[in-house]
């Protein structure tokens, strides 16, 4: 007994909500509009479509064509004509027993459609509201959104004003392209609505509005900067790719993502010539860049280096080995030069000592003076070995940077193993080994 109890309530609980509804619902007909320079399957077509917009509203219960044919039919009363004056929408009103009527009127001149339209209280008799509706294009513009445009005069209605970050964005709204942002959108029907809005380098912005009140709305939207992918490559793979001197994109072969714009990409690689490109974003479309860098030459490194030590690892993009190259060979020839002064002084210095000793006047003075002499010799050959030593590490260092720069130039060589017949028929393997120059 509880079950049933409870399932009476919740039945008689949706009965009188369903009732609530239907009353706070105005109870509408909508007769054929009269057609003045249109055929009459238009205007019934335009006329199914007003009551459809009515119903969209969800602030009026439209009495089906079928039930109105229905009604007429059981008061034996036919209409001879459209019915669009006042007398005769109140009368068929009456007899369908709605509270309002709608009727009117849809011609055309040359390119352009008007529609009047007509709301009866029918309880009064008179005309509560009359809309008055141009439009100028084709006849199917006027069944797409022209009907819902005179639907959205005659209901409760709202403004809106929209606008972007930045301006200039394309209002699309329920669909239909209506102008640009910053813009007000005014007398439009309660309720949900399609809000688009579209600007070339933006992402489209797309959502719902919902209009509950009678009042100016206003709504502001920040668009996205729409990126778009640029497809990198080229040789050698692994390259490194820059945007401009700055920022690292990644290696051969990568993607970037960016804005509208112009932009400056350079591909790098130890061992080749960098080159640069452009790409230029101003459209929706899929962008690419691929560029093959240049390998540099293994015997220009060799010839740099030649006549600086250090120069040949900076031309191959070796540039710390070529820096720790050539402040050692600085540093070899300023000891070089400081040997080469020691030494010349203390020849000097053993060259005097040797006046004196064959100055010398007796054998005291003689010992002294060779003692000295010996002296000053022992110390001229240490500067000497010392001079030797820093000329040898000078020249060495030298003959090593040069052969460094082309044996390790950037690149690996290529090694090969190949079966080679001998004399006697048999396989050998031949292994070779080639440089890139």
């Amino acid at each position: 007994m509880t079950i049933k109890r409870h399932l009476y309530f919740l039945a008689t609980s949706l009965l009188l909500v369903s009732t609530v509804v239907a009353q706070e619902k105005t109870a509408v007909a909508v007769l054929q509009f009269e057609p003045r320079n249109i055929s009459q399957a238009e205007a019934v077509i335009l006329s199914d479509r007003l009551r459809a917009e009515l119903v969209a509203t969800n602030h009026f219960n439209v009495l089906e064509r079928e039930q109105m044919d229905k009604i007429l039919r059981e008061q034996k009363l036919q209409l001879t004509g459209a019915c669009s004056d006042a007398s005769c929408l109140v009368k068929v009103g009456q007899l369908m027993a709605v509270t309002k009527m709608m009727g009117g009127t849809i011609s055309k001149i040359g390119n352009t459609y008007t529609v009047q339209a007509r709301v009866i209280d029918v309880e009064r008799g008179v005309i509560e509201t009359e809309v008055s509706q141009d439009f100028t294009g084709t006849i199917e513009d006027v069944q797409q959104w022209g009907m819902k445009k005179v639907v959205w005069k005659m209901v409760p209605s709202a403004s809106l004003f929209v606008s972007s970050i930045p301006a200039d964005a394309d209002v699309y709204w329920d669909a239909r392209k209506i102008g640009k942002t910053d813009l007000k959108i005014e007398n439009e029907a309660l309720g949900t609505h399609r809000l688009v809005l579209k600007k070339p380098g933006y992402q489209d912005y797309e959502g719902t509005v919902s209009l509950k009140e009678v009042k100016d709305y206003d709504m502001k939207v920040r668009l996205s900067v729409q990126q778009y992918q640029v497809a990198l490559d080229g040789t050698p793979a692994g390259a490194e790719v820059w945007l401009g001197d700055t920022v690292k994109v990644g290696q051969l072969p990568c993607q970037a993502s960016l804005p509208f714009g112009t932009y400056n990409f350079k591909f790098k690689a130890k061992g080749y010539h960098t080159v640069s490109g452009l790409v230029a974003i101003d459209r929706d479309q899929g962008y690419s860049l691929k560029l093959d860098l240049k390998r540099k030459s293994r015997t220009q490194a060799a010839i740099t280096s030649l006549f600086l030590p250090g120069s040949g690892q900076r031309y191959s993009d070796r540039k710390a080995m070529g820096a720790l190259y050539l402040v050692g060979w600085l540093g070899c020839m300023g000891w070089t030069g400081v040997s080469i002064g020691d030494y010349e002084s203390s020849r000097s210095d053993t060259e005097e000592a040797k006046d004196l000793y064959d100055q010398a006047a007796d054998a005291v003075a003689a010992q002294a003076a060779y003692e000295e002499w010996q002296s000053q010799y022992d110390e001229l050959m240490t500067r000497d070995k010392r001079l030797k030593t820093a000329i040898y590490a000078t020249v060495g260092l030298w003959v090593f940077q040069f052969i460094d720069a082309p044996a390790f130039f950037p690149g690996k060589p290529k090694v090969q193993a190949v079966p080679v017949p001998d004399k006697t028929g048999g396989l050998k393997t031949s292994l070779s080994l080639t440089y890139s120059w």
